[in-house]
């Protein structure tokens, strides 16, 4: 189920959303009429001459403000200084994915003309690139497109986010121009994640990026190295960032499929949640994706002429122990903090003024919502006396301070969350007060989105951080857990290792059969649970703001984010 928020992939990727429920999950400027950082009113630029009309009530043209609260580090998603939700948000305008992630959990051709052709035995999947894909540049969107992508993804001298799927793949067998079949190593039953733009920039350019330093293109713009001109296939096309502040892209003129009606979209970067409702308020964004906070709901509902839209979101929050910082590698000391922690509170607290049925979240495969939901993570209901009975059985002592003392350790732990987020400051709060009950300490490590996700995260092994607080994006697909729990993933900054565990996982990529995969990925969810490499705390509801007068848009709470059908975006007379 996931990806960090930061985007790690899955049901989990780390929407490295980071920061709150991440991860792990506004704007409008005519780059042409106005300066930079100056923002345009919905409906201000004038329709491009030749641009198409869209549906009645609306008018071509005209500028959307998106008040982003994530600024990338790169632009590059498929990097690890790219797995922020808010470089997904950003790079999903420019780049089209073989398959979309509709809100409705389905798998939807984009790039490919109709599904993917599939054979068992041996695995392999033919891709019928669509005819008039082109890229911006004029060239067409082909086989050697895809291939390239394959090879960059698997190629070790690159840091990527995840080779999860790609690294099966043995062979590739261009048919013609537009048509091509991967061949595997074993089956692969999530094959339709694969060239994705939920958690990467789906296929990328061969003509523009062989050759190149793949780390380090696409840094502060995404251009074809040579020319210096953006380059994409999606319907719009990088125009400027101006980082600390805002970025822009434009409508891509050769894009194949249904024109953008937009001129272009700012997304402007507030970190702070108060500043981003005052925004809104005050004409200077026109849409918000924001982190749910505690009467966040209630300001934006009272704002005239603002249209909201509230789902069961699929990132979940979760807290972390890092197996490389003793004595957390103790599972013990990971239990009693586990114990220590009265969850339903936190959501009582901070998720019950969003969605008022909101409950603790059990798992970290399936969410509530889902019917392969099973609850294994309850076995650490709050428990105060069962922690502190369960430190002093292990022969843990108080201190003179009252912390716990085990084997020579104070139990005192640095909690690295995202600053700038109302709801996981608080929730910090109560996280610090419940431990010092039961005598564990918590010392707050907060840093920016960009930090905690590209320096102190992925350093985890080196003690880089004691305990998290971040959250991971979901997608149908739980083999997003993947590499995150496997005992090398390129997730697993936990540094949490289970063999076992690490075997089934890597078979449930060879289980077709929806009913018999979801069976065996709750019998891992069970051994992690048992493990305790983490809490899951709750799923992360999602809130879309937008001023009514634009028509189009559509909450998809999967890791595909809010700008999944910005070519539909269009702005009212």
């Amino acid at each position: 189920m996931t990806a960090p928020l930061h985007r790690p992939a899955r049901w989990g990727l780390l929407l490295v959303v980071l920061a709150m429920l991440a991860a792990a999950c506004g704007g409008g400027e005519d780059p042409d009429e106005a300066e930079a950082g100056e923002t345009a009113a919905p409906g201000g630029t004038e329709a491009a001459a030749g641009s198409e009309q869209p549906a009645s009530g609306s008018v071509a043209g005209g500028t959307v403000v998106f008040g982003a609260n994530e600024e990338p580090d790169v632009l590059n998603a498929n990097v690890t200084a790219g797995n922020l939700f808010g470089t997904g948000i950003i790079t999903t305008t420019m780049f089209r994915p073989a398959y979309m992630l509709t809100p409705d959990f389905e798998y939807v051709p984009d790039l490919i003309d109709g599904e993917a052709e599939v054979t068992e035995d041996p695995f392999t999947v033919t891709y019928h690139i669509k005819e008039d894909a082109v890229w911006s540049d004029g060239t067409p969107v082909s086989s050697d497109d895809f291939e390239f992508t394959w090879q960059t993804m698997v190629n070790p001298d690159f840091d990527i986010t995840s080779r999860t799927g790609y690294e099966l793949i043995t062979e590739a067998v261009k048919e013609d121009d537009k048509t091509i079949t991967f061949a595997f190593s074993e089956l692969y039953a999530p094959y339709r994640e694969l060239f994705s733009t939920a958690g990467g920039t789906g296929v990328l350019p061969k003509h523009a990026l062989e050759g190149e330093d793949f780390d380090n293109v696409w840094n502060e713009a995404i251009v074809n190295p040579e020319t210096g001109e953006p380059i994409a296939n999606g319907p719009f096309i990088f125009s400027e960032w101006n980082q600390g502040q805002d970025l822009t892209v434009v409508r891509n003129e050769e894009y194949w499929g249904e024109p953008a009606h937009l001129d272009s979209i700012v997304f402007r970067f507030l970190e702070d949640s108060n500043t981003q409702v005052q925004a809104l308020r005050g004409g200077e964004v026109d849409m918000l994706y924001p982190q749910p906070q505690l009467d966040l709901l209630e300001q934006l509902r009272s704002i005239d002429g603002i249209e909201v839209e509230v789902n069961a979101g699929t990132v979940y929050e979760h807290i972390d122990f890092n197996f490389a910082v003793p004595p957390l590698d103790e599972k013990f000391v990971r239990e009693a903090i586990a114990l220590g922690i009265d969850r339903a509170a936190i959501v009582d607290a901070i998720i019950a003024p969003i969605q008022p049925d909101a409950e603790v979240l059990q798992s970290v495969t399936y969410v509530v919502n889902q019917p392969q939901y099973e609850p294994h993570f309850d076995q650490y209901a709050y428990d105060p006396g069962a922690a502190v009975a369960l430190l002093e059985d292990n022969g843990c002592t108080r201190g003179a301070d009252d912390i716990f003392v085990c084997d020579g350790e104070r139990l005192s732990f640095r909690y690295t969350t995202t600053a700038g987020n109302e709801a996981r400051e608080l929730q910090l709060q109560i996280i610090q007060a419940q431990l010092a009950d039961i005598g564990i300490e918590i010392e707050a490590a907060t840093a920016p989105p960009a930090d905690v996700f590209t320096n102190i995260l992925p350093a985890g092994s080196e003690g880089a951080w004691d305990i998290g607080n971040w959250a991971w994006i979901g997608s149908p697909n739980p083999g997003g857990n993947i590499p995150i729990f496997s005992c090398d993933g390129d997730q697993n900054y936990q540094s949490y290792c289970d063999e076992a565990v690490t075997e089934q996982l890597e078979e449930s990529n060879n289980i077709i059969d929806p009913a018999a995969r979801a069976a065996l990925f709750n019998e891992i969810d069970a051994a992690i649970a048992e493990d305790v490499p983490l809490l899951p705390l709750y799923q992360k509801p999602t809130i879309f703001a937008w001023n009514e007068s634009i028509q189009g848009p559509q909450d998809n709470p999967t890791n595909q984010g809010p700008t999944w059908n910005v070519e539909d975006w269009a702005l009212e007379h």
